[in-house]
């Protein structure tokens, strides 16, 4: 499916109570979101070091590289995240430090019975306070420079992925079940696990230094305990959830949509089309394009945005409730001091407290460290991962060749699928000969090896043994882009790319000439598809399944009364078509494939299974009127002119469909079944 459906926060459920439609809609653009709120709900104000170290010493390798990738995409962005990084790590060791100066002048000063040294005291808060009101607009800045450094690596890794998996043939695909755990933020998350885990050495460093400066703390009742929590409750409270409210979600920037759309082009369902179509090339530029169209907008979840873009003042504010306790303090030594208890102020257990939980933080994130390093050398893996299917060295066609089509021979082919049982063969010693320009049909029953025939003459997969002879050369010694250039193919595995439109799909037959409208309806009329544009709303430009992402929270239902309950009906909607206009559709690409003048042979391969007689025969006439230039060979459950019969593998019979009926053979036996159908 294209569409995305994301939904942290149920849309359905209990219908909640229809509302009034006059309710405003707030549109907000928040990187490639578009969304849209109709109400806020809530808005007020065991560790083994040796073990571990011993994994990093096996994946130091990993680790450098990922470094200087990282490092290598965004030096300038990811220079000041890792000071932005240091800079938090170590500010509660610089506001402990000066809390603890503050409560060591009121200590002395009670200490002595002196008189407060009131000066002293206004100055350490005053640096206090500074110190936190640049700490919450340096914390602000560096969210969109995390955010853009983010970015960048994310899209070197999409590409990454993108360019590994698409080059994966067949059979390797077969070998790499695996790797779909594997994902372009597994190495960002490596990467800030590394850097966190550095800056909370530096901190528990800071902090094991400053415990030596610490005193007991002292009671202070009720009003201080409620000025203790003030910071968790505005934080709680105050900043803005988008999981709570009324709204709906969409992402609307067109460039990333079509990110995502060609990425998921590199699925197992689409590697047929894309290796027999030779489409590696259109679908990395295109990928390529729309990455860099989109820049550095935030790919970040909408409720990361909106909870990042919360308000400057009241991050502030809640930075500097913070301080209540200390304010107590001051306050009372300022305006009561013989009402101060404290014997010691600083408090000893805050340090001990932060100091446990940073050992905590660094053995946590050590040991995700150690997992992600593991992760991140299987995606690194990925591109050592070599085709099983080897390029050649010669260009083809080859000088000496005929303009009739392609000849094709098989001598001693044996073929068992990656995978198979021992001993069970798809194609046991076949030899055969197809001419230049000859019309073949292979006919069999279910099992016989009648497809493995069009995987190995277009080189999806190589034979155990023997040999594939095209135009008097092995197969294997042609260049792979210049050899599926020669050839079209038409299966029953062949789909359709829901996420592109109907126009594309005909025209990635031809992607040299996508843009010729009059070839892309002539291609369509040939395949019988022309019909199933002129019904569709949106005509060539249909998009079966767009890829987007749209979800809701806090209930919104298409059939309440509501200007947001309409918006949501409107999005975009997944269009249905018939099996049988699938495969017109799928048959049209081909006959587009045939205008590059460079095809040399076609295989189809049951591609009918959902046509009617009518379209059947529509479609195979309109095959064998494109003919000139091109060996042709039909594997079908039919009966055609020229025939070769398969069995177990092996081939049966050979010869006319007058010649193999005289036999009265495996050919005739399966012509009888199938009349005897008809009566």
């Amino acid at each position: 499916m294209g569409t995305s459906t994301v939904n942290p926060s149920p849309c359905t459920g209990d219908k909640p109570s229809k509302r009034a439609p006059q309710t405003r809609i707030e549109t907000l653009h928040l990187g490639v979101y578009r969304v849209m709120v109709e109400k806020q709900i809530s808005s007020i104000f065991s560790f083994d070091f040796a073990e571990t170290l011993d994994s990093w010493r096996s994946g130091i390798k990993v680790l450098r590289r990922l470094v200087e990738d990282i490092v290598g995409i965004a030096p300038a962005l990811i220079f000041i995240m890792a000071l932005m990084k240091v800079w938090e790590s170590l500010k509660e060791v610089l506001f402990l430090g000066l809390e603890t100066k503050i409560l060591r002048i009121i200590e002395l000063s009670l200490s002595s019975k002196d008189r407060l040294a009131a000066r002293a005291l206004i100055m350490a808060v005053v640096s206090r306070l500074l110190l936190v009101t640049c700490s919450s607009l340096l914390s602000h800045w560096s969210q969109n420079v995390e955010s853009r450094a983010k970015t960048r690596v994310l899209h070197h890794y999409d590409d990454f992925l993108l360019i590994a998996r698409l080059r994966m043939d067949l059979p390797k695909l077969q070998d790499n079940e695996t790797d779909d755990h594997l994902s372009a933020t597994l190495p960002w998350e490596a990467f800030e696990t590394l850097l966190e885990l550095s800056t909370k050495l530096f901190a528990a460093a800071g902090h094991l230094g400053l415990m030596f400066h610490t005193v007991r703390s002292g009671n202070h009742g009720l009003i201080f305990g409620a000025l203790c929590v003030m910071n968790p409750l505005i934080e709680l409270f105050a900043r803005q959830h988008i999981e709570s409210m009324r709204c709906v979600v969409e992402a609307t920037n067109t460039d990333y949509l079509r990110m995502l759309t060609l990425k998921s082009m590199e699925s197992r369902e689409y590697r047929l089309d894309i290796l027999s179509g030779n489409l590696i090339q259109y679908i990395i530029t295109g990928f390529r394009n729309a990455r860099e169209r989109l820049g550095d907008t935030s790919t970040d979840g909408a409720e990361t945005l909106y909870y990042n873009q919360g308000s400057l003042a009241v991050g502030l504010i809640a930075a500097l409730a913070g301080d209540f306790p200390l304010m107590y303090y001051v306050a009372n030594s300022l305006l009561k001091p013989s009402s101060m208890s404290v014997t010691t102020i600083a408090s000893l257990q805050q340090s001990a407290l932060s100091l446990r939980w940073l050992f905590w933080d660094v053995f946590g994130q050590a040991d995700s460290l150690r997992s992600d390093i593991s992760r991140v050398q299987q995606l690194y893996d990925l591109e050592k991962a070599t085709p099983i299917i080897k390029d050649g060295d010669e260009s083809y066609p080859p000088e000496k060749h005929s303009d009739q089509g392609m000849a094709l021979s098989l001598e001693h082919v044996e073929f068992s699928y990656p995978g198979s049982k021992e001993g069970k063969k798809a194609l046991d010693d076949v030899s055969f000969r197809i001419g230049p320009g000859e019309l073949v049909v292979i006919v069999g029953a279910n099992g016989s090896g009648k497809p493995t025939f069009v995987k190995l003459l277009t080189r999806l997969y190589d034979v155990n043994s023997g040999s594939v002879i095209v135009d008097g050369q092995d197969i294997r010694q042609y260049k792979l882009p210049d050899l599926r250039k020669s050839i079209a193919t038409l299966t029953q595995d062949h789909l359709l790319f829901d996420q592109l439109s109907i126009e594309e799909n005909i025209g990635l037959g031809f992607p040299e000439a996508m843009t010729d409208k009059t070839l892309i309806n002539k291609a369509a009329e040939m395949g019988g598809a022309q019909e199933i544009l002129t019904k569709l709303n949106d005509g060539p430009k249909t998009v079966l399944d767009p890829f987007s992402i749209q979800y809701c929270h806090a209930r919104v239902q298409e059939d309440e009364d509501t200007e947001l309950a309409a918006a949501l009906k409107n999005l975009r909607k997944r269009v249905e078509v018939s099996g049988g206009e699938r495969q017109r559709l799928v048959a049209a690409r081909i006959f587009m494939r045939f205008n590059s003048h460079e095809i040399r042979f076609v295989a189809v391969d049951e591609p009918s299974s959902a046509l009617d007689p009518e379209g059947e025969l529509q479609l195979f006439n309109n095959l064998r009127e494109a003919r000139a230039g091109k060996t042709m060979i039909f594997v079908t459950h039919r009966f055609g002119h020229l025939t070769k019969c398969m069995k177990d593998g092996k081939v049966a019979e050979y010869g006319s469909h007058t010649e193999l009926l005289a036999t009265q053979g495996e050919y005739y036996k399966m012509y009888n079944i199938q009349a005897k159908a008809f009566d």
